[in-house]
């Protein structure tokens, strides 16, 4: 919960007594890796902070290869990483939370994690007996969204590596470079290489 408190106090600038009523409506869950949280379709009824682990959202798509010597029946699966949320950030399929439409991404943990749920009632209940703090909670993510767009408009693979080691410093060992390469849009063999002329 301490981190939860420094992390909401960072963002809020609240004093304590201003914050400790809103803490108690978070839930501390621990989770292993690999557990879905959220599927597409569903109604996103909890955001989660995370304390200590990973979240990722991602979603499925289906791509006619390009490959030369494929006929155009031909189709791939892939998994697209939108989103990649380390220690100290939130996360939910954000439309479906707040608006109640059928999510579109999977949620899972990537690793290990304590997660604080916050409910959609507790967050309607933040929402209105602690509206700073409620704005607080997703203004972070606005941010992030924001360097998001930036990185997916550089064309070039080691310009998006290179903004992914700033929005996420010391993260890459702690991601499988398929995920990673999805998340950047980079073929996972181009990343590996990027990777390997770092060290």
């Amino acid at each position: 919960m301490e981190i939860l408190y420094q992390r909401l106090k960072s963002l809020t600038r609240f004093p304590a007594e201003e914050l400790i009523p809103a803490l108690g409506l978070f839930q501390l869950i621990r989770l292993p890796a690999r557990t879905i949280l959220l599927e597409p379709g569903q109604l996103s009824e909890t955001a989660w902070f995370v304390e200590t682990g990973i979240l990722r959202a991602f979603y499925n798509v289906e791509e006619q290869k390009r490959s030369i010597g494929f006929c155009k029946n031909d189709k791939i699966h892939r998994e697209v990483t939108s989103w990649i949320v380390p220690d100290g950030g939130f996360l939910t399929d954000f439309s479906s939370f707040l608006y109640q439409k059928p999510a579109k991404y999977f949620i899972e943990t990537v690793e290990p994690s304590r997660l604080y749920a916050l409910s959609r009632e507790s967050y309607q209940h933040i929402s209105m007996q602690f509206p700073a703090i409620a704005k607080a909670l997703f203004e972070h993510t606005i941010l992030m969204t924001d360097m998001r767009v930036q990185m997916c408009n550089l064309r070039n693979p080691k310009d998006r590596l290179s903004m992914f080691h700033q929005m996420y410093p010391g993260l890459t060992a702690r991601l499988s470079v398929n995920m990673q390469a999805s998340y950047l849009n980079i073929d996972p063999t181009t990343l590996s290489r990027l990777r390997g002329k770092e060290k």
